[in-house]
């Protein structure tokens, strides 16, 4: 039985502009890399064998001080990237509002639905991860893994594991380093845990 540690990247400076990221870029804020040393600490009171991590930058800086202090090495793969949002990449939702208002109606309605121009769509998103997974399932046996990725591409992840409809990905939240652990056992995925942060001073639900 695989266990995966699924975590989102530190807070970035988009993340604070309200920008679509996508597969565009932006580096973590002081408090991201704070967020990512105290996530690091968390993971470090499991038995963590292998970490896994989207190669765009802010999952990069997250996973690297994963793996400074679980001494653990990082394997980067873009299946885990986030999804690409193509003309949206770097807009804020004011600005998507103004020049895409049909499109956005719908992606706000009806997700699975949307069609953002140069864009992936929520399926072929949920198809590249879960070939991602399934591969980390058929090469590694009985070990814990760590999965560095971000908040989309975690919601599509999760709801693929539960079969539960792509219209749903606003009813999970991910907010800045959650942790999500979902157990593969021989009758399928447990999902154990989702959005922790406890780690986070303040947090929410701490």
């Amino acid at each position: 039985m695989n266990t995966f540690f699924i975590v989102r990247h530190g807070e970035t400076f988009w993340n604070i502009d309200g920008r679509t990221q996508g597969h565009g870029d932006s580096k973590l804020t002081e408090n991201g890399i704070e967020q990512a040393r105290k996530l690091a600490k968390k993971l470090s009171k499991y038995n963590i064998d292998y970490i896994y991590s989207s190669d765009l930058g802010r999952t990069i800086q997250t996973s690297e001080m994963i793996s400074d202090t679980l001494n653990r090495k990082v394997e980067y793969k873009e299946n885990l990237r986030e999804i690409n949002f193509g003309d949206w990449e770097g807009l804020t939702i004011e600005e998507i509002k103004r020049s895409y208002q049909d499109v956005y109606t719908v992606w706000r309605n009806n997700p699975h639905k949307a069609l953002i121009p140069k864009a992936e769509s929520l399926y072929e998103l949920k198809k590249r991860l879960l070939t991602c997974i399934n591969e980390l399932n058929e090469k590694h046996d009985n070990s814990n893994i760590v999965l560095v990725s971000h908040g989309m591409s975690i919601k599509v992840l999760l709801l693929s594991l539960l079969e539960s409809e792509l219209s749903n990905i606003y009813r999970i939240k991910q907010d800045n380093t959650a942790l999500n652990i979902v157990e593969f056992r021989d009758y399928g995925p447990v999902i154990i845990k989702t959005n922790d942060t406890s780690h986070l001073e303040g947090g929410k639900y701490e």
